[in-house]
Parts: structure tokens; sequence; C-alpha cells
């Protein structure tokens, strides 16, 4: 076993073989050396045997110190050689303990411009990606139990009332209304986390149709007519006549959170712009309100899970919408972006590649 682990080491195999081939290349030149000079000395020199063969003698012994000297100095050469080159490997096997054991701070500081230093630098981009993940995982779970604890305190603290039975009528359809609809809002969350863990690991090919894109964008349109009643909003539809291939179903969800946030965040006797044309082989939809508008500060996380730009809105939404488009969108080899200014609205661009059948 201890044999296995000996050999197992990279730092003994490399010094073996640099060992190996050096006591190798200076046996092979002494037994050379010595081989022509026994030859040359017995065979072709005339003068006295005796004289040379002292002569032969001394140049083998000086030969030899220097074989031995020069093996010496070039195994301790090696041995620093190796030992500088297994340092930085073990520098990351280190750094590799330390980030299995949770610490993604870690970071290996190796300048060389070699295979070693290519693998040093990428270890810390991996740790760093490791650490951004950790992050938003973390974040994740405490926004998910956030948003579960919220809507659960206030059904029991209600249901606790009701059961004490000192309510009014009117008191308790209210109590009742407020559970109701805080149990839809859990509804609502467990439904989103599902359908973005079910996009988190699917391909939004596997369920493509035909389907007509204009016409689901004015089904959508007038699915949504109580919202856009409710505050007089004045519709501006455009839309080119495309059919599409894709997934139907999910796409559908990416209009209806696109134009009900919109009217979510528009005025009183607003507007609301739903644009659809394509561009060479790109199908774009603008969808543009001119509500409040996004701050610059919430632009840079408007798609991360659970944020809300919207903080007096907490109640409304569970900041998973743009999340979900985002991701259906991204499985459709499509993108989105947005243009915003506080006060005058916002634009929501969504561009789509024409799928050929």
């Amino acid at each position: 076993m201890k044999k296995r682990l000996f050999f197992n080491s990279i730092y003994i195999k490399f010094t073996l073989i640099f060992l190996g081939i050096w006591w190798f290349l200076n046996s092979l030149t002494f037994g050379v050396i010595m081989l022509i000079m026994r030859n040359s000395v017995f065979t072709e020199l005339t003068v006295d045997r005796q004289e040379f063969y002292n002569e032969f003698q001394r140049i083998r012994l000086a030969t030899g110190l220097t074989f031995q000297l020069s093996a010496v100095i070039g195994t301790i050469i090696i041995l620093l050689t190796v030992r500088k080159i297994i340092k930085p490997i073990k520098l990351i096997s280190e750094a590799s303990k330390e980030v299995a054991k949770g610490n993604f701070d870690t970071h290996v500081m190796i300048k060389s411009k070699d295979e070693i230093g290519q693998l040093a630098s990428d270890f810390n981009l991996m740790a760093k990606e490791l650490k951004s993940i950790d992050h938003i995982h973390k974040d994740f779970v405490s926004n998910v139990s956030h948003e579960f604890k919220t809507p659960i305190t206030s059904i029991r603290g209600f249901a606790k009332l009701i059961r004490n039975g000192q309510l009014s009528d009117e008191q308790l359809q209210e109590y009742s209304d407020i559970i109701v609809n805080e149990s839809e809002r859990l509804s609502l969350l467990s439904t989103n986390l599902l359908k973005l863990s079910e996009l988190d690991s699917k391909s939004i090919r596997e369920q493509a149709t035909v389907f007509s894109l204009d016409e689901q964008l004015r089904s959508c349109i007038l699915i949504l007519e109580a919202d856009w009643m409710e505050k007089n909003i004045r519709l501006d539809i455009n839309l080119e006549k495309i059919i599409y291939i894709g997934n139907e179903h999910l796409l559908q969800q990416v209009w209806l959170n696109l134009i009900q946030n919109a009217l979510k965040f528009s005025n009183q006797n607003g507007s609301l712009r739903v644009n659809l044309y394509r561009s060479e082989d790109i199908i774009r939809v603008d969808i543009a309100d001119n509500g409040k508008g996004i701050s610059e500060e919430d632009k840079e996380r408007i798609f991360d899970r659970f944020y809300k730009a919207d903080k007096s809105r907490s109640k409304e939404g569970n900041g998973l919408g743009l999340a979900i488009v985002k991701k259906i969108i991204e499985l459709s080899n499509g993108k989105i972006y947005f243009n915003s200014e506080l006060g005058k609205g916002s634009i929501f661009t969504v561009e789509l590649p024409m799928v050929k059948k």
C-alpha cells in the first residue's frame, strides 16, 4: 500500500523520470569515453605502454570524478526544478480543498504564462463563479422563505381571529377575503417556482407547434381586457401577420406577463402600445407603456428572481414573472431587453429567430 502511494506522487514520478534520463545519458557518455580511450591507448599508440596505462588511469579517475560530481549537481538541479514545477500544482490542490469546504474566496497567486498558469487562472474563475452561484442560491432560499412565510403568517393570524368567533359579519367577510387572497398568492408562488424548475431542465423545442403569433398577441390583450378597461388605457396595436414555430403555451405566458406588467405600471388614462413585425430573419415584439418607468438602480436586477422594482407593491406578485419570461425567451433562442426612463414609461422588446419547418 505504501509503495503504491509512493509512486502515486507526481513529484516522485517527475523526479524518477528526470533522474533516470540524467543518469542514463551520463553513464552512456562515460562508457563511450572509456571505450574510445581504451582503444586509442592500447591499439594506436606505440610509446611505452606502462606510461600510457598510468595516464589512462588518471584520465579515467578524473572522468569518473567529473561524472559523479556532474551527477550530484544534476540531481540537485533536477530536484529543485521538479519542486518548482510541482509547487503551483500543490497550491491549486490546497485551494481546491478550501473550495470544497465552501470557502469561495480562495485565490491562487500564480503568474506564469504556461499551462499551469492557465490552470490557475481557470481555477480562480471557477471559484469566482461558484461564489456568485452560492450567493444567488442563498438569496434564492432566503427569498423563497420570506415569500412563503409572509402569507402563511397572515393566514394563521386571521384564521385564529375567525376561530375565536368574536367578529362581526363585516369583519368575518374581510378576514375571509384576506385568507383567500393570501392562499391564492401561495398557490401562484408554488406554481411559478415549479415552472422555473421545469424551465431550468427542459428544451422548448420539444413541444414546438405552428401557430399565428399575431393572433396569440390579440388573444392575450383580450384576456387582460378588464385590466386595461379599469384604467381606461388607450391601445395602439400594430401586428404583422406572422406564422411561428415554437411552444405556444409558454410564449403566451411571456406576452401575458409583459402586457400585464405594462398595464400595472401605467397611469390612469395612459396608453399601451404593442407592435409585432419581422426584420429579416428576426421577429420583434415591442410592448410599451407611458407609466412610471424603471429607476437606474432597478434596471440591473429587473430580471432577477424575486426582485420587485416597486416596493410599494410588495404584495402584488412575487418577483418571478420577468425571470420566467427571460428563461422562456432564452429557451426559444431569443433575447429580451428594455429601455425605460423614470416618469416616461418603459418599452420591452422581445426578439425571436424565425424557425424553419
